[in-house]
């Protein structure tokens, strides 16, 4: 089974990864995050993704369990360029050292109809979770999904905990979209 990171490539085709060996931090094959706001709101999105193996399992640039530990997320995707008309699936993947990895809860959807442009989000509840590191996965079942491409995008993450993003000195109202459980 072919798992593809976003890679760091002028043009993001994808990169191999080898679950139980390539680190979660491994920006040459996971790529990074960037951030985005709209409307006074951050969010995570990388670059579009045109992969070049598109029946390859596709995971998102490594998330720091730090940013998103017992909270309540916003996840997604935006698929930029519709691709087959198969049943994708998307899920969240955690892992304890960032190279192996098990899926959080279950499936967030068994058919993201890829071929269709549009974002879809999800509420992901990491109320009871504290994992070193978590990922985005499109695609596990290894559907072939000819011509997409996307983004994945985050949200909601803690902003006292964002080395690396370049979000020093944000206020929790800066990111913090769906936010720790109330209850």
């Amino acid at each position: 089974m072919a798992i593809l990171g976003i890679g760091n490539a002028a043009a993001l085709v994808g990169a191999v990864v080898t679950d139980g060996t390539t680190h979660a931090t491994n920006v040459g094959v996971y790529g990074k995050w960037e951030t985005k706001t709209e409307y006074g709101v951050k969010y995570l999105y990388h670059a579009e993704l045109d992969p070049s193996d598109t029946d390859a399992m596709i995971v998102s640039p490594g998330i720091k369990g730090t940013w998103i530990n017992g909270k309540k997320i916003v996840v997604g995707f935006n698929i930029t360029t519709a691709g087959a008309d198969v049943a994708s699936d998307f899920h969240i993947e955690g892992s304890m050292d960032g190279k192996n990895w098990v899926m959080i809860g279950s499936s967030l959807d068994d058919d993201i109809t890829p071929d269709a442009a549009g974002v879809q989000l999800y509420t992901v509840d990491l109320s009871d979770y504290t994992l070193p590191w978590y990922r985005l996965v499109n695609n596990d079942g290894l559907d072939d999904q000819a011509a997409i491409k996307f983004n994945f995008l985050l949200s909601g993450i803690s902003s006292d905990y964002t080395e690396g993003l370049g979000l020093d000195g944000v206020s929790d109202s800066f990111i913090e979209g769906v936010g720790a459980d109330p209850s």
